[in-house]
């Protein structure tokens, strides 16, 4: 039987659970469901799992009584459906998080790790500056070299994460903390709200680094563009290619003594299914 836990995104949990069900020998269409849930038509079910249209709160019971979930499956459920409908990123994260609790001790798709770790952007900092500097438990001097300055407080709770993620580990020998070779990746798995809460996050430090810098230390440029479908995708394909060119580059450096964020963004302005015809 599929297990409600290991998802995230609820319209695909009802597709894998529907084809368990029929594979089981249980009699289940979209038509039945949408009967026995009280939709006008079976048809209103597949636009709610195409993405075209959202399941309303007052069907939701009905849905997890018809996949014949358990009180805590259903509760989870209904968390799920809130958190990808919901268009609102702190709605998003508060929904995430209690997802996140949910699935303690069992957690596959969520990764609540990789949510630990991006949910404060202070963490990864830190991380890379344990790359070059030889941290030997002096909280307050490691907080002093974060931009903007931390406390000595997020610096050690920053250290207990990072150990407990085993990103970093603590010498025996030398009492000298070091990266270990294990990484959190997002991959395909890891929902978009641990990433944007992230980027969000970047974004703020974006602005304030706008004014604390002067130019020589810090690159800021802005460009407002006339694209068609083609050009957009070669605008992306360039920046993917750029990202992973720096990110080659980094390995390749020598005489670390900083670290940097760099920050990419392309967004629409206009809208594409509006030619402003009245």
């Amino acid at each position: 039987m599929i297990e409600i836990f290991d998802y995230t995104d609820y319209r695909k949990f009802l597709k894998d659970r529907s084809a368990s069900l029929k594979s089981a020998g249980q009699p289940i269409s979209y038509r039945y469901i949408a009967q026995v849930a009280g939709f006008k038509s079976a048809g209103f079910l597949s636009q709610v799992l195409n993405g075209s249209c959202n399941l309303p709160d007052r069907f939701i019971e009905k849905i997890a009584e018809v996949f014949q979930l358990k009180k805590r499956e259903a509760r989870y459920f209904d968390l799920m459906v809130h958190y990808n409908q919901s268009e609102n990123h702190d709605e998003k994260k508060a929904y995430f998080g209690k997802m996140v609790a949910f699935k303690k001790g069992r957690v596959r798709t969520v990764e609540p790790d990789a949510y630990a770790f991006y949910d404060k952007w202070y963490y990864s900092a830190i991380r890379a500056i344990l790359n070059y500097y030889e941290f030997d438990g002096d909280y307050y001097k490691l907080s002093k070299m974060v931009i903007p300055h931390i406390s000595a407080a997020e610096a050690k709770k920053a250290i207990r994460v990072l150990e407990k993620l085993k990103l970093i580990k603590k010498e025996e020998k030398t009492g000298l903390y070091r990266l270990t070779e294990n990484h959190i990746s997002t991959g395909h798995v890891t929902d978009s709200v641990v990433i944007n809460n992230f980027v969000l996050n970047t974004l703020d430090i974006a602005k304030d680094a706008l004014y604390r810098f002067g130019k020589r230390d810090r690159t800021f440029s802005s460009l407002t563009l006339s694209v068609s479908q083609q050009g957009y995708e070669s605008i992306r394909q360039k920046v993917d290619a750029l990202r992973a060119e720096l990110v080659n580059l980094v390995k390749q450096d020598s005489d670390v003594d900083r670290v940097i964020q760099v920050n990419f963004q392309i967004f629409p302005l206009t809208d594409t299914n509006s030619t402003g015809e009245k």
